[in-house]
């Protein structure tokens, strides 16, 4: 609910940082941790098993239609915010890249358990 609130406040409500493309970073890194979030919270007791497609696509919906929803709100409330198709690229990339996490832990559990 707070990333909600924060992601509709009025720029000038936030606390000014200059460094090139910050926002496009932070994008990222919360939607990367969101579906990785989602996806675990999603599959249930078996943290380690094999991956899971159903809860893995579920959770990229949810985050893609949640950022979707963001942007559209920040395109058409006209607080100082505007939807920008970058950052929806950004949201994506981190939805993505989270995926590929979740492949990679697995692979390495896999790994572990067949050397033990």
């Amino acid at each position: 609910m707070t990333v909600t609130v924060l992601s509709l406040a009025p720029p000038s409500t936030l606390p000014s940082v200059s460094y090139p493309h910050l926002d496009k970073i932070v994008h990222f890194i919360f939607y990367y941790i969101f579906l990785i979030l989602w996806y675990y919270a999603l599959r249930g007791e078996d943290t380690f098993g094999p991956v899971k497609k159903k809860p893995l696509l579920i959770a990229f919906f949810m985050a893609f239609v949640y950022g979707t929803i963001v942007e559209v709100l920040q395109y058409t409330m006209g607080k100082g915010r505007s939807g920008d198709i970058l950052d929806a690229l950004a949201n994506t990339t981190g939805m993505i890249c989270g995926i590929f996490t979740v492949i990679l832990v697995n692979a390495i559990n896999k790994t572990i358990k067949r050397v033990n």
